[in-house]
């Protein structure tokens, strides 16, 4: 069995006549993929700071582009929500599955789909790919993580995992950039290559089911491998998505086909899940080789406290405890610096105008002022430099799993905890994080608390308060006194923001609760690059 080398890339299937990309040359991909599968690393590794971030249309889900160029011209990349399916029941399922089959507004249809795969764990990922797959888009596999698989003492054969998926697989280590020069060559490639198609059998009954589904589908434009993915995951949803809203015939075609596949004892809701693993546990078997592991891995041994039922609550604080603490402990030297310098240039441009209007305008308005707010600056980056390596070592899922007891005392779903800890930094992107969230009144009831966390922008109103009465005294022979009372007005909108959150969840938006269930990613340490990037654009 051939392993997976990072950067080779097996022989593709046969091609077919190739397309011209759209847009005077430019190529237009989508990149896809489960959680946690370094999709974001390799979208900052193949476009470093050409990025433009905004909205789709109509939702709060941040759509992020950004562009590349190689020896044929310009790549264009959406980097699209991270998922583990495309059965559209949350708005980033519904987002990805609409760019993919060109019915998301504003948005053409790519020219070219990239599947991220975590190879550690190959098996899972492999549901979405084979979604994506029979979508009828020239499509790249990105085998990515093969080192950590190759730790874990998984061997992936590349050659056979590219004939069974029937798309060129690239394994790749995105953190290091190993591999890309081959991905984007693959990628460049791909819109001349045949496209892949579903490569399991449904049972007899349920095809036979299903062809009035695909039928209305190809009527409304869709192609017929993408008719035969949107008739199968419709026969297991209750929802649509918008993408088809107004396709004629088509909810009495859906319902009919659960009706006959019902009668012939046939599991409706389960029928994608199983026919789906079940070709996908083969591929496994055929493409990996596990070599024996003994003994618990880092991840587990750091778990082992940091999900203690008492530690970790007390790792969580003191973890907080230290933000807190930091930014006003390793501030204070670089807000001297920045008092410095602005000191230093208003001296300069205050001798070299002569006194009047000019020299008060420029002296006293505009470097003072400038100076007044980028004397903060430090606390601000301090601030978004720890909720990212928070987010890159994957501790951010841990807390989120630390708090849901909690937040369900007060209300909230444990998803809650990482839009409200993002409101830390600003309340714009913790409202757009609050998507993963899936009941509707939980995502509601946790989108109005959001402005009630104290946000990035109080920082300068709270250090100049704080610094005018609270003195700068160590407390214990450790603990900076302004820190500590940083933390308190900082808890204290927390407190607040669960108070009230509390009330709506027991009066305006009384539901259910739901249980958490969430993927805890491995430890990893975080790439300074990740981390400039994440601090940059926020």
């Amino acid at each position: 069995m051939q392993e997976a080398a990072v950067g080779a890339i097996p022989a593709p299937p046969a091609p077919s006549p190739a397309e011209a990309p759209r847009g005077g040359g430019v190529l237009h991909v989508a990149l896809i993929g489960n959680p946690n599968t370094g999709k974001s690393t390799l979208f900052n590794a193949l476009t470093g700071m050409r990025q433009r971030v905004g909205n789709y249309s109509g939702v709060t889900v941040e759509r992020v582009e950004g562009r590349y160029r190689d020896d044929q011209g310009a790549v264009t990349i959406i980097d699209l929500p991270g998922t583990y399916s495309l059965s559209a029941s949350s708005p980033d399922e519904e987002i990805a599955l609409a760019v993919l089959t060109g019915h998301a507004p504003g948005i053409d249809r790519p020219d070219v789909a990239v599947v991220v795969l975590d190879a550690a764990n190959l098996e899972r990922n492999l549901f979405l790919a084979s979604q994506v797959l029979e979508l009828g888009l020239p499509t790249v596999v990105a085998l990515n993580q093969v080192d950590a698989a190759e730790a874990a003492g998984l061997r992936i054969d590349a050659v056979e995992l590219t004939m069974e998926l029937g798309a060129p697989v690239v394994p790749i280590v995105a953190t290091r950039g190993e591999g890309l020069d081959v991905l984007k060559s693959a990628i460049r490639k791909a819109p001349g290559l045949d496209r892949p198609e579903r490569r399991f059998e449904l049972p007899a009954e349920a095809a036979a089911a299903l062809k009035p589904v695909e039928q209305a589908l190809v009527d409304a434009g869709f192609n017929a491998s993408a008719a035969s993915m949107e008739a199968l995951r419709l026969l297991a949803v209750r929802q649509a998505g918008k993408h088809l809203a107004g396709v004629p015939g088509l909810e009495p075609a859906v319902a009919a086909a659960r009706a006959q596949a019902e009668a012939a004892g046939l599991l409706p809701t389960s029928l994608e899940a199983e026919s789906r693993y079940g070709w996908i546990g083969g591929v496994v078997d055929s493409c990996v080789t596990r070599a024996g592991q003994s003994g618990r891995t880092i991840t587990d041994r750091i778990d082992a406290v940091a999900l203690h039922r008492v530690g970790g609550p007390l790792v969580f604080i003191a973890l907080m405890a230290l933000v807190f603490q930091s930014i006003f402990t390793w501030a204070e030297p670089m807000i001297g610096l920045v008092e410095g310098l602005f000191g230093i240039l208003s001296s300069a441009v205050g001798g070299a105008i002569p006194e009047g209007d000019l020299n008060s305008l420029l002296v006293e308005g505009v470097i003072a002022g400038v100076g007044s707010v980028l004397v903060f600056l430090p606390q601000i980056v301090i601030l978004f430099l720890f909720i990212g390596i928070l987010e890159d070592t994957g501790y951010m899922a841990r807390a989120a799993f630390i708090m849901d007891r909690f937040m369900r005392s007060v209300g909230l779903h444990g998803r809650s905890f990482i839009p409200l800890l993002s409101g830390y930094a600003c309340a714009v992107p913790g409202i757009m994080a609050t998507r993963t969230i899936e009941s509707r009144k939980d995502r509601l009831a946790t989108i109005m608390v959001l402005p009630l966390m104290s946000c990035s922008a109080r920082i300068p109103i709270y250090a100049l308060l704080i610094g005018t009465f609270i003195p700068p005294v160590v407390v214990g022979g450790v603990f900076n006194l302004q820190g500590l009372t940083l933390l308190a007005m900082y808890l204290l909108g927390t407190v607040t923001a669960l108070v009230v959150a509390s009330l709506f969840k027991r009066t305006l938006l009384r539901g259910q609760a739901r249980p958490m269930i969430m993927e805890l990613p491995p430890y990893r340490l975080p790439r300074l690059k990740s981390l400039a990037l994440s601090v940059g654009h926020r």
